[in-house]
């Protein structure tokens, strides 16, 4: 597949993942041995770490505190080649964290999320900061933007395209306001119910919520079934891609992984189904992997791409 380098903006979440992995299966209720890593996170860096190792000029945009821990992450993206845009030190807000618990098999079991400093990224903020904004060819935010910030970025005329990720099923309802304003929605089964307003399991299942989404009025949908694999919808077509039998590992991040990929594939003009199938091959091997971006790059998706079917 030939590519060109695209010019990626990502705007959202900048913050220090906790990831605690039980040794054992978890007992709720009681105390449980874990092991502890600390990494930079956030969807928004995730996906665009992801896409600069994917060969993309890569912008982050983002708000961290005035503390020692908003500092290491600039310097974290310095050395990921990723460009800071409209990122602004809060003298008043601490920089954010996220904790994701895992059972014995990288399952997520609960995480938690202290991120109130996102709420401070504000339409003034974003009309302060426009004029760095536009140059790019796409952005990809996360809903960790509050919902007045998500419309603004949405309505702003001659803005790029625009790529979303759901961070959860609480904040996805956020990105209702804008769905037909996206080019591409990327989000998880349960995500996708909180927009329809309908359960659903499994491929079929996350099939018939993309189509639902795609009524709604949404251009493209991706939506992910853990590791039985996506499902996608956009204007003329609909489809489900399997995961092979041995895309299992720790999924923490595998979703940001597979959105980045498949933001990639779909900036070089392919068919959305053609990026699902380089997404989930993202996704896979970032759950195989020990952390999401490292063994992340064109070449260690191809072999995995040729095992998939759809």
């Amino acid at each position: 597949m030939t590519r060109e380098r695209s010019r990626i903006l990502c705007l959202g979440g900048l913050h220090w993942d906790w990831v605690q992995c039980c040794q054992d299966k978890p007992i709720p209720g009681e105390s449980n041995p874990v092991c502890t890593t600390r990494v930079p996170g956030g969807v928004a860096l995730n996906i665009a770490t992801a896409l600069s190792n994917l060969g993309c000029e890569v912008g982050l945009a983002s708000r961290v505190g005035r503390d020692d821990n908003g500092r290491r992450l600039l310097d974290h993206l310095e050395s990921r080649d990723i460009q800071p845009v409209a990122l602004e030190l809060d003298s008043e807000a601490a920089t954010g964290s996220y904790t994701a618990v895992l059972d014995e098999r990288g399952e997520l079991v609960i995480g938690l999320a202290d991120m109130t400093i996102y709420d401070r990224l504000s339409v003034e903020h974003w009309q302060k900061h426009q004029a760095q904004l536009k140059p790019w060819d796409a952005w990809c935010v996360d809903s960790n933007l509050p919902d007045p910030a998500l419309e603004y970025l949405a309505t702003l005329p001659d803005s790029p395209r625009l790529y979303a990720v759901a961070t959860s099923p609480a904040k996805v309802p956020r990105l209702g306001a804008v769905l037909t304003r996206l080019d591409t929605l990327f989000l998880n089964i349960r995500e996708a119910a909180m927009l329809t307003g309908r359960d659903s399991a499994g491929l079929g299942g996350a099939l018939q919520q993309a189509q639902r989404l795609r009524d709604q009025g949404l251009n493209q949908v991706l939506i992910t079934v853990g590791a039985e694999g996506v499902a996608w919808a956009d204007c003329d077509e609909c489809g489900t891609v399997t995961a092979p039998q041995a895309a299992t590992g720790n999924v923490s991040g595998a979703g940001d992984a597979l959105a980045a990929a498949a933001t990639a594939t779909l900036e070089q003009n392919h068919s959305l189904r053609t990026a699902a199938r380089w997404g989930l091959s993202a996704g896979i091997v970032s759950a195989q992997s020990d952390r999401l971006q490292t063994a992340l790059s064109w070449t260690s998706l191809e072999h995995i791409v040729e095992l998939i079917d759809d």
